[in-house]
């Protein structure tokens, strides 16, 4: 074979792994340096958490909803976003937080949304997702948990923002005490990020936000 018989058997052999190589390394560029990146960002005032109404059967009343943001700061689209209610810890008489051995996670709803349970986020773009909601107590929203005392029934309650059924053996909602809650978002081509909520409710209702807004805490 004459010298410029190899140089051709060369040019083709690197064309040809340039062509099975090329893709995967663009791909590999774009997943370091054009992949979607989730946060979860809060903050315990409008428009994050208000006071609305509430309005099912025609029955209108006052309601307070709690929202998250989940924000793609990241340089791609975020796929198929779910966001995941994971754990809950309430803490005892002693102080200390007690996680719930027996809880399934759930998904939890985005605001608004046509399809509560998946959303693409853009670049840059933000989206809220409701974590629960507190009802005026003339409304005596029940909850459907199969072993909820009479006592607690009773009560004015934190109910969760659910996007699908949930085993009737936990908890739909908290009564008046301190918890712990751990949330976290999942995406098709995203990291998971997770984020821990602290919350305190004293079960009282006000009228005004800001006087609300110390009997329910959450950070």
């Amino acid at each position: 074979m004459t010298t410029s018989d190899w140089v051709l058997i060369g040019s083709t052999i690197l064309l040809a792994l340039a062509a099975f190589i090329a893709p995967y390394l663009v791909e590999k560029w774009k997943f370091k340096y054009r992949k979607p990146k989730l946060n979860i960002e809060f903050k315990l005032a409008p428009p994050d958490c208000h006071l609305t109404q509430y309005n099912e059967g025609g029955e209108i009343s006052s309601v307070y909803y709690f929202r998250f943001m989940v924000k793609n700061i990241g340089k791609s689209q975020a796929e198929a976003c779910q966001v995941f209610l994971e754990k809950i810890f309430k803490e005892n008489s002693a102080g200390e937080m007690i996680k719930d051995k027996n809880y399934t996670p759930v998904n939890l709803k985005w605001s608004g949304a046509s399809n509560p349970i998946e959303r693409n986020i853009y670049p840059d773009k933000e989206m809220y997702c409701d974590l629960g909601r507190i009802h005026h107590p003339n409304r005596n929203y029940q909850s459907v948990y199969k072993n909820i005392s009479k006592k607690d029934q009773s009560l004015n309650k934190f109910f969760f923002e659910l996007a699908e059924s949930r085993p009737y053996s936990q908890w739909d909602c908290l009564i008046p005490s301190r918890y712990k809650i751990v949330v976290s978002v999942y995406s098709k081509n995203a990291e998971k990020v997770t984020r821990q909520f602290s919350l305190s409710w004293t079960g009282k209702w006000e009228d005004d936000e800001l006087n609300m807004f110390n009997e329910l805490v959450i950070h």
